[in-house]
């Protein structure tokens, strides 16, 4: 169960990172109000560490993938429609279409990045 909290939380620190760094780049924004969302990013990898504990353990690694999209959907629609990060971080209220729309791209992201975590896993395991 470790070896399953160190790759899904490995992966999701860099991930993190990276979203960081992209923010970064605009020019323009204020650091101030991206802070709910910078606030969970620090909590993911623990999160994900957590919840790859959870996966089934006849899931890992072959349908991590899918155990990561489940998750991806709790995500999205606590950020989305439970938090409204939109309207937090933007300061526009954004029409409930646009949020399910937001929601479907969290869902792809945590897919491709819980493929990243199988293979964190398997390296860790061989």
């Amino acid at each position: 169960m470790l070896k399953r909290f160190a790759s899904a939380s490995t992966v999701a620190a860099v991930a993190a990172a990276v979203a960081a760094l992209v923010v970064l780049m605009f020019p323009g924004i204020r650091l101030a109000q991206f802070s709910p969302l910078l606030v969970i990013w620090c909590c993911a990898p623990c999160a994900w560490g957590v919840w790859a504990m959870l996966a089934p353990s006849g899931w890992v690694p072959e349908r991590l993938a899918i155990w990561g999209a489940m998750l991806g959907v709790l995500v999205g629609f606590l950020a989305a429609f439970v938090l409204n990060l939109p309207l937090r971080v933007f300061g526009v209220a954004t029409p409930v279409a646009v949020r399910a729309a937001g929601v479907a791209i969290i869902v792809i992201f945590y897919f491709i990045f819980w493929r990243l975590v199988g293979v964190a896993y398997r390296k860790l395991v061989a």
